[in-house]
């Protein structure tokens, strides 16, 4: 286990590591706060995307939250240059934080076979732009703003 200056934890999991809560979180607020320790060439299994042609690797304890296609915490933007966590739902001690990689992802490559076991598991990631729209209302203001900005066009 590994203690974080955030109230999670992050522990080993049967889909490797993951973060937990250590106090019980109310929907809205910020969980984890994410900022860029490099900028990747390319797209990568381990960055997250921040514009069309701009992926960066995230610290940790951000960069270890699983995703889930019915997650418990969304993004947004952060004045870091990365992505802050927040609950989209009340978060109970203990419980594993995930958020949905398509949020984020244009195109996704991290996750081709999709291991969340959520009523709603879509089976694997393809990617923002393969989503139908009522999959991209469901987040609202909890996507990248670059995929706002395309969605408005």
């Amino acid at each position: 286990m590994i203690k974080t200056d955030f109230d999670v934890l992050v522990k080993d999991t049967h889909k490797g590591r993951g973060v937990f809560a250590t106090r019980n979180f109310q929907k809205g607020e910020v969980i984890v706060v994410g900022k860029p320790v490099k900028v990747a060439p390319e797209r990568t299994r381990h960055s997250v995307q921040m514009k069309m042609n701009l992926h960066v690797e995230i610290d940790a304890p951000a960069k270890l939250i699983n995703h889930s296609c019915n997650p418990n915490t969304g993004i947004k933007n952060n004045s870091f240059g990365a992505y802050d966590f927040i609950a989209l739902v009340d978060i109970a001690e203990g419980e594993e934080l995930s958020w949905d990689y398509e949020t984020t992802e244009y195109i996704s490559i991290s996750v081709p076979q999709c291991s969340c076991n959520a009523p709603n598991c879509r089976g694997g990631l393809r990617g923002f732009s393969f989503r139908p729209i009522e999959i991209k209302n469901k987040y609202g203001e909890f996507i990248a703003d670059y995929l706002k900005t395309l969605e408005e066009r």
